[in-house]
C-alpha cells in the first residue's frame, strides 16, 4: 500500500524551500540587475542563464533526478537533458505521470522581483555569478512551485476524495483552496525577507502572492489529469 502524505511534513519542505528562495533573493540582491543575461548570447546558441540552467539540469539528470515523474525539468525537456547514468526503480500511486511545466511564469515572475531589488544597470564583470544565482533560484522555485505543487495536490486528493469529482475549475478550487494557510504564507514569506534584510517587501508580498497563483494552477492541472485517468 502506498504511504499515506504527511501534511505536516509537506508544510516543512515548504517553508524550507521558502526559506531557501529569499535566502537566495537576498544574495541576488547584492548584485546589479545584468539583465542582459537573459538575453545575451553566452555560448552555442543559448543565453548565460540558458547555458547556465542546461548544464546543472544535465548534472541532475545524469544522477537520476528526472526519472521520478515529480520532478520536472525547467524549460527543457527531459529528452533535451542528458541520459541518467544510473538506473532507478520508481512507484507512483495510481495516475499516470503529467508533465507539469510551468517554466514560463516562474521565470517571468523571478524577473519581476529581479526588478524590485537589485540596482538597474549591468555589470559584466558579474555576468558568470549572477547567472549561477539566477539559474539556482528559479530551479529552486521550480521545486516550491511544481514538485512540491503537485504533492500537496496528491495531499489534497488523498483527503478530499470528492475532488475527483469536482465539475469545473472553479469547483476544484473551492475544495482547494485554503485561505488562511495562503495568508500565513504571504505573511511568514515577508518576515524572512525583513530577517535578511530585504527592502521593497510589499514586493516581496506580491511575489509570494504570485507563487501561490502559479502553484494553484499546478494543482488544478494535477486534480485534472487525475480525473481523466480515473475515467480510463
Amino acid at each position: 500500500m502506498e504511504k499515506a502524505i504527511d501534511l505536516n511534513d509537506l508544510r516543512i519542505k515548504l517553508d524550507q524551500l521558502n526559506e531557501q528562495i529569499i535566502s537566495g533573493l537576498k544574495t541576488r540582491s547584492r548584485y546589479a540587475l545584468n539583465s542582459r543575461t537573459f538575453s545575451e548570447e553566452f555560448a552555442e546558441g543559448k543565453t548565460w542563464f540558458l547555458y547556465r540552467l542546461k548544464r546543472e539540469q544535465d548534472v541532475d539528470s545524469e544522477f537520476g533526478r528526472f526519472l521520478f515523474h515529480d520532478q520536472t525539468p525547467l524549460l527543457f525537456t527531459k529528452k533535451e537533458l542528458s541520459g541518467a547514468r544510473i538506473g532507478r526503480e520508481v512507484s507512483r500511486s495510481g495516475i499516470e505521470p503529467i508533465v507539469l511545466n510551468f517554466s514560463k511564469e516562474i521565470i517571468q515572475t523571478y524577473q519581476e522581483i529581479l526588478k524590485e531589488i537589485c540596482e538597474t544597470r549591468e555589470d559584466e564583470a558579474t555576468y558568470g555569478e549572477v547567472a549561477k544565482l539566477d539559474v539556482n533560484n528559479v530551479l529552486a522555485l521550480n521545486e516550491r512551485v511544481v514538485g512540491l505543487g503537485e504533492q500537496v495536490a496528491a495531499y489534497k486528493l488523498q483527503e478530499h476524495p470528492e475532488l475527483l469529482k469536482a465539475k469545473s475549475e472553479k469547483d476544484i478550487l473551492a475544495i482547494l483552496v485554503n485561505t488562511k494557510r495562503e495568508e500565513e504564507v504571504v505573511v511568514n514569506t515577508v518576515e524572512i525577507a525583513k530577517k535578511y534584510g530585504l527592502k521593497n517587501l510589499e514586493s516581496i508580498s506580491e511575489f509570494a502572492k504570485k507563487i501561490i497563483e502559479i502553484t494553484r494552477k499546478v494543482e488544478v492541472k494535477f486534480i485534472l489529469h487525475a480525473q481523466k485517468n480515473m475515467k480510463k
